[in-house]
């Protein structure tokens, strides 16, 4: 059996695994509403656990075993197949019946909670994420962990990763947050509400596809839809789709939850083609994943320059509403900070609240110190000491994310650590480049080299703070993000 051999087991996984993402981006945004959802649900645990077949199948492991022991593998083989190992040990741990469970579950769980959003109210949730919850405690004890359950879970999206650890990031974050967030709302003035008028659906779909195109997006390899929560899956780096979100109160929403997908997007569009099912053709983990899609939507989407080159668009699709507005005024209304209840609509500042809190309700919520039941009064509680805000309702509230109807407990870390990696991409890039110069030129392609170039090309080769440290010569350093806030608000 040989190396060959190996890649085209994976490669027939990789299929069933892309069979997958395409029901769940199919009932996510075009499944009709009155649909069997347990039909679906079905589907969804039987491809999970045909996939779960195909990937433990006994001739693959012999297969992994055997060229783990091999001299003959060049270094890039040697390490698809050393990750691949690993993964095969924890898959091993669970049983066809487990995986299908939890993808039943968690397929029954996600149309609950669209209609818990619906109607605001928690309650019609909290059955199912309780089922959830039980259902993770178990999976940490299958996997096993050190000094806490949830890091079970926290490694399962970043390598790495443990309560430990975040804890004093988090402590440090919120230490040197404070006096950022301050020096900065000091500086500003009420700013103007150009982007709060009535803004069009059809022609706010139409701006975003032109943002896109501006940004060098290749419009031929991806499809963008609208969905209750935005998202971005890929079946294969040449078909990735993307969503956004429409209000037609608020122009912000689309353009940067769809900036934000994009990044996303460009990501799995720029991992290698000729082996796919190989962890180099796989994303390092979801802390990086969240760097692009960050540094694609703040660090330059928000920027000053970026504001001036899209302008003309903004006016373009909308004359009247931007007829007496200026690039000042959209770029200080966009990087507004002011504290809010919708995490994906927050400012880059206070956004690292609306993390902290999440993870403090899931780590809770693990450890058993917190009761799914009592999770909405633990939020409200957590928004009002963090944020100084009431939460109105449930939908504005702990219902606003759909990560835990997906069982993605564990996931949200990864946002803050995706926006401070996305800052230390940013001033790796100054090294050669002017950003705003590349930025009015609109040479978004050289801006996506160095990503391909640094972080795209080696997939899962190495850990977060191993390629980290490969891009920019140091290891994952919160500095860098202040020392973007500062720059950008000119607070030097």
């Amino acid at each position: 059996m040989s190396y060959t051999s190996f890649k085209e087991k994976m490669y027939e996984v990789n299929l069933i695994s892309a069979m997958n993402s395409l029901l769940s981006w199919d009932m996510e945004v075009n499944m009709p509403a009155h649909s069997d959802k347990g039909f679906r649900a079905d589907q969804m645990a039987f491809i999970s656990g045909l996939h779960f077949q195909k990937s433990t199948d006994k001739e693959l492991v012999a297969l992994v075993d055997t060229l783990s022991q091999s001299k003959d593998l060049s270094e890039t083989e040697a390490k698809n197949i050393k990750i691949v190992k690993k993964d095969l040990e924890d898959m091993l741990k669970f049983t066809k019946e487990f995986v299908e469970k939890e993808a039943k579950l968690t397929s029954e769980a996600h149309n609950i909670w669209v209609e818990a959003r619906k109607k605001s109210d928690f309650k019609v949730f909290e059955k199912s994420l309780e089922s959830i919850v039980a259902l993770l405690r178990e999976k940490c004890e299958i996997l096993g962990y050190e000094n806490h359950p949830y890091n079970a879970l926290l490694n399962q999206y970043e390598e790495g990763s443990n309560v430990a650890d975040l804890d004093k990031l988090f402590a440090d974050v919120k230490v040197r947050l404070k006096p950022l967030i301050e020096a900065v709302k000091a500086k500003q003035t009420q700013t103007t509400q150009f982007l709060n008028q009535k803004f069009d659906g059809t022609k706010q779909m139409e701006l975003v596809a032109d943002i896109l195109n501006h940004l060098k997006f290749d419009a031929n390899l991806y499809k963008i839809n609208l969905s209750t929560h935005p998202f971005c899956t890929h079946f294969h780096p040449t078909d990735i789709r993307i969503t956004t979100r429409i209000n037609e109160n608020d122009l912000m929403s689309s353009i940067w939850s769809g900036i934000h997908e994009m990044g996303h997007g460009m990501y799995e569009m720029g991992l290698n083609k000729d082996n796919v099912g190989l962890p180099i053709s796989t994303s390092t983990s979801l802390g990086i994943h969240e760097s692009q899609s960050r540094f694609w939507e703040n660090n330059i989407g928000r920027s000053r320059a970026f504001i001036s080159s899209i302008f003309p668009l903004m006016q373009k699709h909308f004359p009247l509403e931007f007829a007496k507005a200026t690039v000042e005024d959209l770029f200080n209304e966009i990087n507004f900070v002011s504290p809010s209840l919708i995490r994906t609509e927050s400012d880059e500042l206070t956004y690292h609240y609306h993390i902290m809190i999440r993870y403090e309700v899931e780590k809770k919520l693990i450890e058993g110190s917190l009761a799914v039941s009592d999770v909405v009064a633990y939020w409200n509680q957590c928004y009002k000491e963090y944020l100084g805000l009431d939460v109105p309702n449930d939908a504005q509230g702990a219902l606003q994310d759909i990560h835990w109807s997906m069982g993605g407990l564990g996931y949200f870390p990864t946002y803050s650590q995706g926006s401070f990696y996305a800052s230390q991409w940013y001033f790796a890039i100054t090294k050669n480049h002017n950003i705003p110069d590349l930025i009015a030129n609109q040479s978004f392609e050289k801006i996506l080299a160095w990503h391909t170039e640094h972080i795209h090309q080696y997939g899962r080769l190495y850990t977060s703070n191993e390629l980290c440290e490969k891009a920019t010569g140091s290891k994952l350093d919160f500095t860098f993000f202040e020392n973007y806030i500062k720059e950008k608000f000119e607070l030097n």
